[in-house]
């Protein structure tokens, strides 16, 4: 195979987001849920810049484009079954497993059909909620639940993920996306203005600074990014037109990485 050399400081980027997600994998076995939370969302931003760079480098390669939908099953659907099933849906039983494994059943299928019918990417909008929504979405509430400071705000009385009306509304949400993946419901690609990907570089940032204020603050407004784009985008952003038709993946033979 002929190396591009162009996409190889995008293809590093994709490697280390695996790393990433590999990582979080190994903090939520050793109960670092915490790290593990924080790792998902680095490979998240990771996830992103490849892309870009490639775009930009005129680096983009079809083994990338493969590469990167592993990626997103590691960091985006078993990295966060997995720290979810470790911090909390453990104490749920039978249920936890099943809540756990419908999260990676669902991003499996929500990839394998992105991989088949979307020859662009998602560059021109997503069939489906992206598996990057419901993902960041439990990683952050998570890390919230974990991260100290809503004991240190008195608010452990209700923000409970384990019973009562909080942990209800949260694993409900999470169902209602882990479905709207493999949906039919056209959502159109976020803004690439350079001020929501410096907001996510924030987000990031924030989560990693020993301060349980400003990184549960992020966390909780990642949280209501990803609810906002799950469940309002659509009404408010509807897809100006019908994606287009289904392609083979030999019909794409420069997807971005």
């Amino acid at each position: 195979m002929k190396i591009n050399q162009r996409a190889i400081l995008p293809v590093a980027l994709t490697l280390a987001a695996m790393l990433a997600g590999f990582s979080s994998l190994v903090m939520s076995a050793h109960n670092q849920y915490t790290w593990a939370a924080r790792l998902i969302i680095l490979s998240m931003i990771l996830d992103g810049l490849d892309g870009a760079l490639a775009r930009l480098l005129k680096g983009t390669s079809s083994f990338g484009a493969e590469l990167d939908t592993f990626v997103d099953m590691t960091s985006f659907g078993i990295a966060p079954a997995l720290l979810a099933y470790e911090a909390c849906w453990r104490n749920f039983g039978i249920w936890g497993k099943v809540f756990a494994g419908f999260m990676v059943l669902s991003g499996a299928s929500r990839l394998s059909r992105f991989r088949i019918i979307d020859p662009f990417r998602g560059q021109q909008g997503f069939l489906g909620l992206p598996i990057t929504c419901a993902g960041g979405f439990v990683t952050c509430i998570i890390f919230a639940a974990q991260s100290g400071a809503i004991q240190a705000w008195g608010w452990d009385g209700w923000f409970n993920l384990e019973r009562g009306p909080l942990a209800w509304s949260v694993w409900i949400a999470t169902i209602l996306m882990l479905v709207l993946q493999v949906s039919h419901v056209h959502y159109t690609k976020a803004s690439k203005h350079p001020v929501i990907f410096l907001a996510g570089v924030v987000l990031v940032i924030a989560l990693f600074v020993n301060v349980h204020l400003m990184a549960t603050v992020a966390a909780l407004g990642g949280c209501v990014g990803g609810l906002y784009f799950a469940f309002l985008r659509p009404i408010f952003h509807p897809p100006d037109a019908t994606p287009a038709p289904p392609a083979t993946p030999s019909e794409n033979p420069a997807a971005a990485v």
